[in-house]
C-alpha cells in the first residue's frame, strides 16, 4: 500500500503543522511512502502577521511570522528523513512535474491536508482509489475556509470532516465527520487539541483502506441551506474579538 500525503509549506497552525504531520507519520506502519509540500513560502506573511498583531490577532500573527521563519530553516523534509519518507516540492499539485510524479509512483490514495489547492481532474485521477481531504468544518452544512472558527465564535461545535475529492470545493462523499468541542474561545488552544483526533481519524482511513482494499463507503455530502464562510478580512477578525475569541 503506497500512499502520498500533500501539505503546504507554510499555514497558521502550531508548529507549522508538523507535529500532526509526524503523528500521522508515526502511525502509519510504513503505508505513507511520500510527502509532498506545495511551495507557498513568501515574505509578503512577514506584512501580514505584523497587520494582524496590530489588529488585535496577535496569536495568528506571531505564528504565521514563527511558521514562515520556521519552514525557511528547516522544512518538513527531515520528518520525511526521520521516518524514511519521500519528499517532494512542486508548485501546484497540478503541474506538469507533480503529475508525472503522482503517475510514475502509482499511489493508490492520496490524502490533502491544509493545502488551498484545486485539484483539477489529472491531479484527481493520479491515484488508484482517488484523493481524500481533511475539511475543517462539519459537512454536509458548513463549507468553505476557516468553518471551525467561525463556529466557535458562535458556540458551535467545531471540527473536521474527512472527504473524497473531485473538481467542486468541499465536495464528494463523506468519509468520517469529527466533531471536537463547541467550548474554547481560545481559537489557538482549539488548533492544539486537532492535532491527535486528526492523526487518530487518518490513522482509522488507513487501517480500513490496508484491510479492504478500498475507500470506506461515504456519506451523501449535500443538504439544503450549507453555510459558506472564507478567510476574515480585519473587519471579521475584529467582529470574532468582540464576540470573545482570542485570536
Amino acid at each position: 500500500m503506497k500512499v502520498v500525503l500533500v501539505t503546504s509549506q507554510l499555514n497558521y497552525m502550531p508548529a507549522n503543522y508538523s507535529k500532526t504531520i509526524e503523528g500521522i507519520l508515526a502511525s502509519s506502519n510504513g503505508r505513507i511512502t511520500s510527502l509532498i509540500e506545495i511551495e507557498n513560502l513568501d515574505y509578503s506573511y512577514i506584512k501580514s502577521g505584523l497587520g494582524l498583531i496590530f489588529y488585535g490577532a496577535k496569536n495568528f500573527g506571531t505564528q504565521l511570522i514563527k511558521n514562515l521563519i520556521q519552514a525557511k530553516i528547516s522544512s518538513k523534509k527531515s520528518l520525511c528523513e526521520k521516518y524514511k519518507v519521500d519528499h517532494r516540492l512542486f508548485k501546484s499539485i497540478n503541474s506538469r512535474e507533480a503529475i508525472e510524479f503522482l503517475e510514475k509512483e502509482q499511489f493508490d490514495l492520496l490524502i490533502n491536508l491544509r493545502t488551498r489547492c484545486i485539484y483539477k481532474k489529472k491531479a484527481l485521477n493520479s491515484t488508484r482509489l482517488g484523493c481524500v481531504n481533511i475539511h475543517h468544518g462539519l459537512l454536509p452544512k458548513y463549507r468553505g475556509t476557516m468553518c471551525d472558527l467561525n463556529a466557535l465564535s458562535e458556540n458551535r461545535e467545531a471540527g473536521f470532516s474527512i472527504h473524497v475529492m473531485d473538481e467542486k470545493i468541499d465536495n464528494g462523499a463523506i468519509l468520517k465527520v469529527v466533531s471536537i468541542t463547541a467550548n474554547e474561545k481560545d481559537y489557538f488552544k482549539y488548533l492544539g487539541l486537532t492535532k491527535d483526533y486528526e492523526i487518530k481519524a487518518i490513522t482509522e482511513l488507513l487501517d480500513f483502506v490496508a484491510e479492504n482494499n478500498t475507500l470506506p463507503e461515504g456519506e451523501e455530502n449535500h443538504v439544503a441551506g450549507s453555510v459558506y464562510t472564507k478567510t476574515p478580512d480585519i473587519k471579521k477578525v475584529r467582529e470574532y474579538i468582540k464576540k470573545g475569541m482570542i485570536l
